[in-house]
């Protein structure tokens, strides 16, 4: 099995010149699936059929992963047994027969209008380094209108300060790994030297800007989200920026 893997993975590289990236994916969910075949359902994975293929989904889907990775497992079992099929080894894809996959989309979010933001900011104490914390942040995301995952993304090295007076350069790393630079001025400026400044926050260039408590990694979405509830006092669930 593993040499059939093998081959399969060099059919992504040579002829479906897929990305490095998808290529892995693709192989890291087959050999899941094989380690599956083997050990729960105890068949050939190669000869395996489409109820065996749909029992692994449904054991994936039952352990809570995300709809995305779901995808993932789905799209690789349907190639590599295209793959299968076509060197012979069977007489059909089983793979061609799996449902669709159906997602339930959440609930349509919401940003915060600005009276609330400004009504945020004004709860922070940054007479304490928290404080100054969760301000900067917030700041941040509202002012520069920042996804949460590329606040959480930023370390210290990509904030440029020396660009004009009261003027710096912000990189941002944004979905498919896309960069931009966002220009920060005047108050917000301000706002980021003085918390970069201050004794508790990150010195290394490559730390996270906001580093969650252990100090080594960042701040995780969800608790940027958190805090904006908990100071908002919004029970509901909602996307604050």
């Amino acid at each position: 099995m593993i040499a059939l893997i093998d081959q399969y993975r060099t059919e992504l590289e040579k002829i479906n010149a897929f990305a490095a990236s998808t290529i892995e994916t693709y192989t890291i969910g087959v050999k899941a699936f094989c380690h599956y075949a083997k050990t729960v359902l105890h068949i050939d994975p190669a000869t395996a059929k489409a109820d065996h293929l749909l029992q692994w989904l449904l054991h994936l889907k039952h352990s809570g992963i995300a709809h995305s990775r779901l995808e993932n497992h789905h799209y690789s079992l349907k190639s590599f047994f295209a793959f299968v099929h076509k060197t012979g080894l069977t007489d059909s894809n089983p793979a061609n027969v799996l449902p669709l996959l159906i997602h339930r989309r959440r609930e349509r979010t919401h940003p915060i209008n600005g009276s609330d933001a400004f009504r945020l900011l004004h709860s922070f104490d940054r007479n304490s380094w928290t404080g100054l914390w969760d301000y900067t942040l917030v700041s941040i995301l509202w002012a520069l209108g920042l996804r949460t995952s590329e606040l959480t993304g930023l370390n210290v090295r990509d904030f440029k300060p020396a660009h004009g007076k009261r003027t710096g350069l912000l990189r941002i790393r944004g979905k498919n790994k896309k960069q931009r630079a966002l220009f920060v001025v005047d108050r917000l400026f301000d706002q980021l030297v003085e918390y970069l400044a201050h004794p508790q926050s990150p010195r290394k260039k490559l730390a996270p800007m906001f580093p969650a408590d252990t100090r080594k990694t960042a701040i995780s979405n969800s608790r940027v989200q958190r805090i904006v509830k908990d100071h908002l006092g919004v029970k509901s669930s909602f996307d604050p920026f």
